[in-house]
């Protein structure tokens, strides 16, 4: 049933992307730290341009980073939304520490994955954290541990409207 609600919501992100609705509101504040306002705008921008909840964003977000734009990860991965170098170029983004670079690169990435595997979000999840060809391959759902705690996150932001 939840995997279901995020799908229509997901539906309705893209749908007012199209047709002009008002964009889902960012719960800037649902957060264990508040989402600075300057990234609070470049994450609702990036979600409007892409159709992709801003609040699905923002939890990939601090779960990722805790929203520090200079962020690497010991496996390379880099800035808000920890884009490793190869997939930060194949998005277009020349600076993974720019804000508004890496978090457009990261939503656009994001679509792409709901995009592939139909709007289901748990394997979208699971594939910006493992890859895409290792949800593709695996008869069980990789990443699952990274799944649940950035829907966790996600749900608290939608439960906080």
């Amino acid at each position: 049933m939840r995997a279901r609600t995020l799908f229509i919501a997901l539906l309705f992100v893209s749908a007012s992307a199209v047709f002009g609705a008002e964009p889902v509101p960012l719960a800037t504040r649902a957060f264990p730290r508040p989402i600075p306002e300057s990234l609070a705008k470049i994450i609702q921008d990036a979600s409007t341009s892409y159709g992709v909840d801003p609040n699905l964003v923002a939890a990939l977000a601090w779960y990722e980073s805790a929203f520090n734009p200079q962020a690497v990860s010991r496996r390379g991965a880099e800035g808000i939304m920890q884009l490793k170098p190869r997939t930060a170029r194949s998005l277009g983004v020349n600076n993974s520490f720019d804000a508004r670079q890496n978090v457009f690169g990261g939503t656009k990435y994001l679509r792409q994955l709901l995009d592939r595997f139909d709007g289901d979000v748990d394997k979208s999840l699971a594939a910006y954290n493992a890859g895409p060809e290792a949800v593709e391959r695996s008869a069980t759902m990789p990443a699952g541990e990274y799944v649940r705690r950035v829907k966790s996150f996600y749900r608290g932001a939608i439960a906080s409207k």
